[in-house]
């Protein structure tokens, strides 16, 4: 229930509508208050986007949509930018309260269908996606360490750690346990595996809000 509610959230923040994006971000500050939320997590995996959020404000300001206003463009990769701050928060929500052994149960689940109908693929596919979420979070250490061995120009150095990072990531989904996170391998702690049924409640209330005022806008 808990990964529905928030894939329902995320994907009616996709068009970033600013009230939908209002919404959502009241809805998370609710989930932080009644579920809670390690906001301090959120922030660092928030920074960790940042040549993301340049992209989009580069893309939206030199190439606007719709209007051809540069400083509308920016607006709406603002809001943009934003949304995508929100779906973290949510994302750090989830995995937060719940194990990644529960979550990828849950979500292997829900991908394979009724009674698994569409094979074992899920619970793999769920698997790899909590895994590099996991190598994403927990890397930023061997990143400073392996960055500081290297010699040559800055240019020079953060190629070779990128090719190193996309090697490691293929390598761990490839089911090289030992190149696995530490937190993956001790489940990250085992989260409580629940929620307090007034957590739930509220993510439900502000998704059904969320989608009554985006489905409103679409209607107008």
């Amino acid at each position: 229930m808990a990964i529905l509610g928030v894939v329902a959230a995320s994907a009616a923040l996709v068009p970033a509508d600013p009230l939908v994006v209002v919404l959502v971000a009241g809805l998370c500050a609710g989930l932080g208050l009644t579920g809670g939320v390690e906001w301090r997590r959120a922030g660092r995996l928030m920074l960790r986007l940042k040549w993301f959020y340049l992209s989009l404000a580069v893309f939206y300001g030199l190439w606007p949509a719709q209007t051809g206003d540069a400083f509308q463009g920016l607006q709406e990769a603002g809001w943009r930018i934003v949304a995508l701050m929100l779906v973290v928060v949510l994302v750090v929500w989830l995995t937060g309260r719940f194990s990644r052994s529960a979550l990828v149960g849950a979500l292997g689940a829900l991908l394979g269908g009724p009674r698994q109908v569409l094979g074992g693929w899920g619970e793999s596919f769920a698997r790899r996606l909590f895994l590099a979420l996991a190598l994403f979070e927990d890397e930023k250490a061997s990143v400073e360490q392996r960055r500081a061995g290297l010699r040559g120009s800055r240019g020079a150095r953060l190629l070779a750690v990128r090719e190193w990072l996309v090697e490691r990531l293929d390598q761990a989904l490839a089911g090289g346990a030992e190149l696995q996170p530490e937190a993956w391998k001790a489940d990250a702690g085992d989260a409580e595996g629940g929620v307090p049924w007034w957590g739930l409640a509220w993510l439900w209330a502000g998704v059904m809000l969320v989608w009554a005022a985006l489905l409103g806008g679409w209607i107008e």
